[in-house]
Protein backbone atom coordinates (compact mmCIF):
# COMPACT_ATOMS: atom_id res chain seq x y z
CA UNK A 1 0.00 0.00 0.00
CA UNK A 2 2.84 2.25 0.54
CA UNK A 3 4.13 1.86 -2.38
CA UNK A 4 1.06 2.76 -4.35
CA UNK A 5 0.82 5.42 -2.36
CA UNK A 6 4.19 7.13 -3.12
CA UNK A 7 4.43 6.26 -6.72
CA UNK A 8 0.25 7.75 -6.88
CA UNK A 9 1.51 11.17 -5.72
CA UNK A 10 4.77 11.30 -7.65
CA UNK A 11 3.60 10.01 -11.01
CA UNK A 12 0.91 12.49 -10.05
CA UNK A 13 3.46 15.51 -9.33
CA UNK A 14 5.24 14.80 -12.75
CA UNK A 15 2.28 14.83 -14.62
CA UNK A 16 0.71 18.05 -13.09
CA UNK A 17 4.48 19.42 -13.56
CA UNK A 18 4.13 18.89 -17.32
CA UNK A 19 0.83 18.94 -17.76
CA UNK A 20 -0.88 22.17 -17.75
CA UNK A 21 -4.64 20.93 -17.96
CA UNK A 22 -5.82 19.79 -14.23
CA UNK A 23 -8.42 17.00 -14.98
CA UNK A 24 -6.43 15.73 -17.90
CA UNK A 25 -3.24 15.54 -15.75
CA UNK A 26 -5.44 13.69 -12.75
CA UNK A 27 -6.56 11.41 -15.67
CA UNK A 28 -2.93 10.41 -17.15
CA UNK A 29 -1.74 9.94 -13.62
CA UNK A 30 -4.21 7.69 -12.60
CA UNK A 31 -4.00 5.77 -15.44
CA UNK A 32 -0.67 5.49 -15.36
CA UNK A 33 -0.26 4.34 -11.80
CA UNK A 34 -3.22 1.30 -12.25
CA UNK A 35 -0.70 0.16 -15.69
CA UNK A 36 2.39 0.23 -13.40
CA UNK A 37 0.60 -1.54 -10.75
CA UNK A 38 -0.58 -3.66 -12.77
CA UNK A 39 2.40 -4.67 -14.49
CA UNK A 40 4.73 -4.53 -11.63
CA UNK A 41 1.82 -7.19 -10.24
CA UNK A 42 2.09 -9.23 -13.67
CA UNK A 43 5.96 -9.52 -13.10
CA UNK A 44 6.14 -10.73 -9.61
CA UNK A 45 3.35 -13.23 -9.91
CA UNK A 46 4.25 -14.65 -13.20
CA UNK A 47 0.45 -14.28 -14.18
CA UNK A 48 -2.11 -11.61 -14.20
CA UNK A 49 -4.26 -11.76 -11.06
CA UNK A 50 -7.45 -13.44 -11.21
CA UNK A 51 -9.19 -9.84 -10.07
CA UNK A 52 -7.35 -7.68 -11.90
CA UNK A 53 -10.52 -5.86 -13.22
CA UNK A 54 -11.66 -4.79 -9.58
CA UNK A 55 -8.40 -3.51 -8.64
CA UNK A 56 -7.95 -1.78 -11.57
CA UNK A 57 -11.11 0.13 -11.10
CA UNK A 58 -10.67 0.41 -7.38
CA UNK A 59 -7.01 1.58 -7.55
CA UNK A 60 -8.04 3.83 -10.69
CA UNK A 61 -10.62 5.34 -8.32
CA UNK A 62 -7.92 5.99 -5.58
CA UNK A 63 -5.05 7.22 -7.37
CA UNK A 64 -7.36 9.83 -9.25
CA UNK A 65 -8.49 11.39 -5.97
CA UNK A 66 -4.81 11.36 -4.92
CA UNK A 67 -3.54 13.48 -7.94
CA UNK A 68 -6.59 16.08 -7.87
CA UNK A 69 -5.30 16.55 -4.67
CA UNK A 70 -1.78 16.44 -5.40
CA UNK A 71 -2.45 19.05 -8.42
CA UNK A 72 -4.52 21.87 -6.55
CA UNK A 73 -1.48 23.51 -5.74
CA UNK A 74 -0.13 23.05 -9.32
CA UNK A 75 -3.38 24.37 -10.19
CA UNK A 76 -3.10 27.22 -7.95
CA UNK A 77 0.16 28.16 -8.61
CA UNK A 78 -0.10 28.60 -12.22
CA UNK A 79 -3.73 30.20 -11.30
CA UNK A 80 -1.69 33.10 -9.47
CA UNK A 81 0.98 33.51 -12.63
CA UNK A 82 -1.87 34.20 -15.01
CA UNK A 83 -3.46 36.30 -12.74
CA UNK A 84 0.00 38.26 -12.34
CA UNK A 85 0.92 38.44 -15.79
Amino acid sequence: MILFLLSAVLIAAGCHAFIKRYFLASFMAATGVVAGMQIASYIELGYLDPFWLISSVTGFFMASILALIVGLPFKIKRKVKDEDS
